[in-house]
């Protein structure tokens, strides 16, 4: 089920991300779609590591439904609070429910969950 849920939040977050030029962010999630897992985070650790967000949060789904080798919780928290400080959406929302409800192995943080909530707030009102 995590992986489903995982496919299905990397195509959302894709499919929202501006329409990139065939270069590695979108080779990784050609890859990706395809299930070559391995392919897609190869080309998007470098990109990551370099800032891309979008490379940043799609690195955090993979560790967390265990499509890079085991699931790996806090490589998956690491790279959400990446993408998040970018002003990624589906990161702090990630990250507010993980604080609140305890999820990614995270202990139950009520500050930092509304932190994560007011970030997502202020990164997004109109």
């Amino acid at each position: 089920m995590k992986k489903i849920i995982a496919a299905w939040a990397l195509a959302l977050f894709t499919c929202l991300s501006l329409p990139a030029a065939a270069d590695s962010y979108s080779d990784g999630f050609d890859r990706a779609i395809a299930g070559d897992y391995e392919t897609a985070y190869a080309a998007w650790l470098p990109l990551a590591k370099a800032g891309d967000a979008r490379a940043q949060f799609n690195l955090g789904l993979l560790y967390h439904a265990g499509l890079h080798g085991p699931v790996d919780e806090q490589k998956a928290v690491f790279w959400y609070i990446q993408a998040a400080r970018k002003g990624v959406r589906e990161a702090q929302e990630y990250l507010a429910a993980g604080y609140r409800e305890g999820w990614f192995g995270l202990r139950r943080d009520q500050r930092k969950a509304d932190y994560w909530e007011q970030r997502l707030a202020a990164d997004y009102s109109f």
